[in-house]
């Protein structure tokens, strides 16, 4: 049974989840597709990773984003895979994209509000 939620509420639940993984569907803002993602918050090691070692260069809450480590599921290991640390990378979703979440074994419909909250 699917419960009910508000985009602003998905978004708390993802923030809170404490770096345990979880299944986000959401409306890509590039070419409105959707894309269904396993991805967790506060990777360790923090967000100053990657490539320059910088971090981000922008707030991602100014976007409207929340960013994320997306968990690729290794294909070579039967028909439910499993999800492999070294195949990941550092994504950012829309909060106004998001349409469905399942975390902790529970999956929540999420339903547009008419405007957007304050990032703050």
């Amino acid at each position: 049974m699917t419960q009910t939620i508000t985009q602003p509420e998905a978004a708390r639940m993802i923030r809170e989840s404490n770096g345990k993984l979880f299944s986000v569907t959401f409306v890509k803002r590039k070419d409105g597709s959707l894309r269904r993602m396993v991805a967790r918050v506060a990777p360790k090691g923090g967000w100053k990773t990657g490539v320059t070692g910088q971090g981000m260069p922008y707030n991602p809450s100014d976007h409207y984003l929340i960013p994320l480590r997306e968990f690729v599921t290794d294909p070579n290991r039967g028909q439910r895979g499993r999800v492999c640390n070294l195949n990941t990378s550092f994504k950012s979703i829309p909060v106004d994209g998001i349409v469905e979440l399942r975390t902790g074994g529970k999956v929540f419909t999420v339903i547009p509000v008419s405007s957007r909250p304050s990032p703050f």
